[in-house]
């Protein structure tokens, strides 16, 4: 799904809101997360799951244009762990 579906089912569901209110909320919601994990912090979302960073070890690459051997610095990725309850519904 991409986020533009999302979108668009978002809207459908709060059908009473207003076009630019439900973009406007929308937008806002992913601004949050995205400043949480920013900040190193956790969110948690009650029976869909936790989202976090973590930090990923520095490595050492590859250039496959020249093949030359490169560092690469530790960096943190984000990381998404599913709720028990979402787990329940899949299996």
């Amino acid at each position: 799904m991409k986020k533009s579906d999302l979108l668009e089912n978002f809207k459908k569901r709060l059908s009473y809101l207003s076009h630019t209110d439900s973009t406007t909320s929308f937008e806002l919601i992913l601004k949050a997360i995205n400043e949480t994990l920013k900040k190193g912090e956790r969110m948690e979302v009650r029976g869909f799951g936790s989202l976090s960073t973590r930090i990923r070890k520095p490595i050492r690459g590859r250039n496959p244009k020249s093949g030359e051997a490169i560092e690469l610095s530790e960096r943190k990725v984000p990381y998404f762990r599913a709720s028990k309850e979402l787990n329940r519904k899949f299996n």
